[in-house]
């Protein structure tokens, strides 16, 4: 194996990676193109995974993403940044369905300042795009084969 000073190559790349991931997640996007017309405003309890949110309206389902689920590979990191997004509020856009079959309701979130959630999870290589419906399945979609190109986040 290759040697950088006494690292080994293998070990610098994670290294390298870990913090490039970290540095993308600490600095976040600072502008969406999709933006919250009309959206309602619900508190946060937390972060139940990567796609829902306990909230004071009860589960929300993020409609326009898919994360993977617990012990799965980026869990833990799509689940902590969807905490981080959405702190101790959210607003809510609601899509063509109002809930799933788990009763959990269904909308695209935004943080406090208007950014999409859903939009910055793909970004950022958390999440797939919910390509089955939704107002913004195609744009949503769009962003995820460039988050594969860029080889963004851990998804990709």
């Amino acid at each position: 194996m290759k040697t950088i000073s006494g690292w080994n190559w293998a070990i610098f790349s994670l290294v390298c990676a870990a913090l490039t991931i970290a540095v993308v997640a600490c600095t976040g996007i600072d502008e969406t193109t999709l933006v919250c017309g009309g959206c309602v405003e619900t508190s946060v309890s937390r972060a139940i995974d990567g796609d829902t949110l306990e909230t004071s309206r009860g589960l929300v389902r993020l409609f326009g993403v898919d994360t993977p689920e617990r012990g799965q590979q980026c869990a833990s990191e799509a689940k902590a940044r969807l905490g981080n997004l959405a702190g101790d509020s959210i607003r809510l856009e609601f899509g063509p369905r109002e809930t799933d079959q788990y009763q959990r309701i269904l909308a695209y979130a935004y943080t406090m300042d208007g950014l999409s959630i859903d939009e910055i999870l793909i970004r950022e290589g958390l999440a797939r795009a919910w390509t089955k419906d939704g107002q913004h399945r195609d744009y949503l979609v769009g962003l995820e084969s460039e988050a594969k190109d860029k080889s963004a986040g851990c998804l990709w």
